[in-house]
């Protein structure tokens, strides 16, 4: 039986739209994709060029089977921890604001607390900050989508992206910079940012 290592799974759904894939080709006899080794196993007559042609076909690709430099592995890892701590660190005061004043009065400096539209825009930029760091939910659940190929990316992206353009419908009608702080609890900037950073702890404990 030989094996493949697939690039670009990100969900059970994934996995199963590669075997599908490959599993269709004439000349396979069993086909099976491990998701946690994102290993493709194949046995049986059909040559490497179609099952690669079939797996870019369903939206994924073949890593190159030359050997890596001892620890080269591990990169992918560290990426994740740099994302991680720096999305963090912009979701720190993010929930500070959104939660920590709006929810629990703590206190902020008498300039911006007099300013609720101030403080909705410094959550909008906090957010996209964050949703920056993390394009690459977007790039691939929003790629998978038009694929006709929705995946685990697609729901965080969707869900991510559905918050923060709603909020910032909200922060169009509060009005002038001296409106009613009640608007602020309707704003969803930090669920925005949360789920890619909940997200990314997942993958982090994937990787």
């Amino acid at each position: 039986m030989r094996k493949y290592k697939v690039t670009g799974m990100s969900c059970a759904a994934c996995s199963a739209r590669v075997e599908r894939a490959v599993g269709a080709l004439g000349g396979v006899d069993a086909c099976s994709v491990n998701l946690l080794t994102a290993t493709l196993s194949v046995d049986g007559s059909v040559t490497e060029s179609e099952i690669k042609a079939a797996v870019e076909k369903a939206g994924y690709g073949i890593a190159e089977s030359e050997k890596k430099p001892r620890g080269a592995d591990r990169s992918e890892e560290r990426r994740i921890v740099r994302r991680l701590i720096l999305s963090a660190a912009i979701l720190l005061p993010l929930m500070y604001l959104s939660m920590g004043y709006t929810m629990w009065g703590l206190p902020l400096p008498a300039l911006l607390a007099a300013n609720p539209i101030t403080i909705a825009i410094i959550q909008m930029a906090l957010a996209a900050a964050v949703m920056i760091i993390n394009r690459r939910f977007f790039i691939n659940g929003f790629t998978g989508l038009l694929r006709g190929a929705p995946n685990l990316d697609t729901l965080v992206a969707l869900g991510s992206f559905a918050s923060f353009i709603y909020s910032v419908g909200v922060i169009f009608t509060m009005g002038d910079a001296h409106a009613d702080h009640s608007a602020l609890p309707g704003l969803y900037f930090e669920s925005a940012a949360m789920i890619l950073v909940l997200i990314t702890v997942g993958k982090l404990l994937e990787a």
